[in-house]
């Protein structure tokens, strides 16, 4: 698993490659909460490289959601497709958190 960042204007995405297993976890973890802790607003985690999620990579996207809930900052996910999407929606996170086929689409859903 490679875990990259860019900035798309005001939005920073995080893009993941591979499976975001339990390999991933503690860095995608510090990764978001060094965000959480510089103030990000805007965040997009893509999803257009990874076939699998696991349960704890989807509590960090959790935990993130719930603190951009406080501080009013906002999160998004991009490029769901495949096993990763079919976990997404077992979990139901598509119940609260904005999930949208491109990084750009999802970029835009934050922006209003």
């Amino acid at each position: 698993m490679k875990l990259n960042q860019r900035n798309l204007g005001d939005t920073v995405v995080v893009e993941l490659d591979g499976d975001a297993d339990m390999m991933i976890v503690q860095e995608f973890r510090q990764v978001l909460r060094g965000h959480m802790k510089g103030g990000t607003r805007a965040l997009v985690v893509d999803f257009s490289k990874v076939n699998f999620v696991s349960t704890p990579a989807w509590a960090v996207i959790v935990e993130y959601f719930k603190h951009t809930q406080k501080s009013g900052g906002g999160v998004a996910l991009a490029g769901l497709h495949g096993r990763a999407e079919a976990s997404f929606n077992i979990v139901r996170l598509g119940e609260f958190i904005t999930h949208r086929p491109s990084v750009e689409e999802a970029a835009a859903a934050l922006r209003g």
